[in-house]
Order: C-alpha cells, then sequence, then structure tokens
C-alpha cells in the first residue's frame, strides 16, 4: 500500500485462500480409489496439482485405470467434490481464523467480494456453511469475466460490483499469476500461504505487499 492509499473493499479468492481445498481433494481421491479397492497411488496428489480436470482423467485413465472412461471420471468427480463443498460441515475446511478475519473486515465497513475460478454451485454451499456467504457484498466468477485469473478482468469486474475503484481494492490471493494480474490493475496484494514450495513463496512474497502465512497471525494493522 503506497502512502495516503485507502482501501474501501476486499477481494477473496476461495479454494487455496479461504478454504483448504487441498483437504476436500485429499479426501475425494481417497474416496475415489477407495471406491476402486485402491489406495491413493504414491505421488499421484503431485502430478495432478498442475492440471484441469480433464488432463487429470486423462493421466489417471493412462497411469492406473486404462478400462474406464474419462468423460465418466470427471462426472464422478465433480459429483465427489459438489458433495464436500455442500457438506453441512463444510465449516471445517475453512483455513483457520479466515472467518474471523473476513468478520472483522465487515464489521470495520469494507466492501467484500469473492473473486473465484469456480461456479456458484460450489463456492455458495461452503460460504453458507462457514456463516460468511451474507457479509459479501458482490461475487465475481472467471466465467462472468470471459477470463482466467492470469488476467486482472475478474478483478476489475469485482470491483465495479462493488462501486469502487481498483486502487481502493485489496486482493488476498494463494496463485501467483493472479496476483500479479490484480497488481496489474492498480491493487493493493496480499499472497496467502498454501503449501507453496519454497521457490513459490518467495516469488509470492516479491509480487505482493502483504504475506499472510495464517490469517491468525498476519499483522493486519494495514486494514483497521
Amino acid at each position: 500500500m503506497t502512502d495516503g492509499q485507502k482501501l474501501r473493499a476486499v477481494l477473496f479468492d476461495l479454494d487455496g485462500t479461504l478454504i483448504d481445498s487441498s483437504q476436500i481433494w485429499r479426501e475425494v481421491d481417497e474416496e475415489f480409489f477407495a471406491r476402486r479397492n485402491m489406495p491413493v497411488p504414491e505421488g499421484y496428489q503431485q502430478n495432478i496439482a498442475h492440471l484441469g480436470f480433464r488432463e487429470c482423467a486423462a493421466f489417471t485413465v493412462r497411469n492406473y485405470l486404462p478400462k474406464e472412461e474419462e468423460s465418466a471420471i470427471i462426472a464422478e468427480w465433480h459429483e465427489m467434490s459438489l458433495s464436500k463443498y455442500r457438506a453441512k460441515d463444510g465449516s471445517r475446511y475453512f483455513k483457520p481464523g479466515a472467518v474471523s478475519f473476513v468478520q472483522k473486515l465487515k464489521n470495520a465497513g469494507y466492501f467484500l467480494c469473492v473473486a473465484t475460478a469456480s461456479s456458484p454451485d460450489f463456492f455458495l454451499p461452503v460460504l453458507r456453511s462457514g456463516g460468511i456467504e451474507g457479509l459479501f457484498d458482490a461475487f465475481a466468477t472467471v466465467e462472468d469475466a470471459g477470463k482466467n485469473k492470469s488476467f486482472p478482468d475478474i478483478f476489475l469486474l469485482a470491483a465495479e460490483r462493488l462501486g469502487v475503484q481498483p486502487e481502493e481494492c485489496a486482493v488476498f490471493e494463494d496463485n501467483l499469476a493472479a496476483l500479479r494480474a490484480a497488481k496489474s490493475a492498480g491493487m493493493f496484494t496480499a499472497a496467502v500461504f498454501d503449501g507453496q514450495e519454497i521457490s513459490v513463496e518467495e516469488a509470492l512474497k516479491r509480487e505482493s505487499a502483504l504475506f499472510v502465512r495464517s490469517f491468525e497471525s498476519f499483522d493486519d494493522s494495514k486494514f483497521f
């Protein structure tokens, strides 16, 4: 934040930022392979971490389930992951201190928005289970914006929906490309730790004005 910069709004990513989605996907992987009487293959999560649904399915069929159809696996993953986001105890997926921080921001008068690559049928139920769905003034998705988070469009759309200027927004994100995009829009950037390897963590620190290792312990004095 530059001297004199006045923040009025805070934009949050969901997966990897407010919630520990890696936990969700660990559970999905365990249940998926258990249905086939198999353990999760060694190194499986690391091998698919950077892949999209279709690439993950292709990798899984090619290496472990050659008799299965990729489209059927994708549909199964969608059903399984959706059940996690919609679970009544979905609040357990929130990162420690995340809910309290959102509540504190709202009480302080900030406008709040979730800016996510997810879809409403995923993000609304988990926000509801955490008791914070109603605290957000707007939601923006990459589908709404028409471009992925490597571009600033979603963040600019969020600012527009909140009725604020880009330079009045802070963005909390765990993704390096997304943080760079938000920064290019003139927004204050806060990188959130999500188990990234050291090289990525260092890059996040360089690209952001604030690094959040934990919502419970980071210095939030810039906001209050």
